[in-house]
C-alpha cells in the first residue's frame, strides 16, 4: 500500500520527535488547566460570599425580631 508509509510518518511526527510540538502542547494544556482552576475558584468565591452575606442577614433578622415567649 503506497499510502501506508505516509500515514506512519505522519503519526511518528506527533510522537517524541522533539520538534517542539510537545512543548507547545504542554504549555497549552497548562494554560487551559490554569484558566479552569481560576474560573472554578472565582465561582466558589462568589458563592462563599453570597452564603456569608445570607448568614449575616439571617443573624441580623433574628436579633431584631426576638420570638415572643409562648404562654
Amino acid at each position: 500500500m503506497p499510502g501506508r508509509p505516509a500515514l506512519t510518518t505522519l503519526i511518528a511526527q506527533h510522537g517524541a520527535g522533539g520538534e517542539g510540538g510537545e512543548t507547545i502542547m504542554t504549555i497549552f494544556l497548562v494554560s487551559v488547566l490554569v484558566v479552569i482552576w481560576l474560573t472554578l475558584g472565582v465561582v466558589c468565591w462568589i458563592f462563599w460570599r453570597a452564603k456569608k452575606r445570607e448568614d449575616l442577614e439571617k443573624q441580623r433578622t433574628e436579633a431584631e425580631w426576638p420570638s415572643a415567649p409562648s404562654s
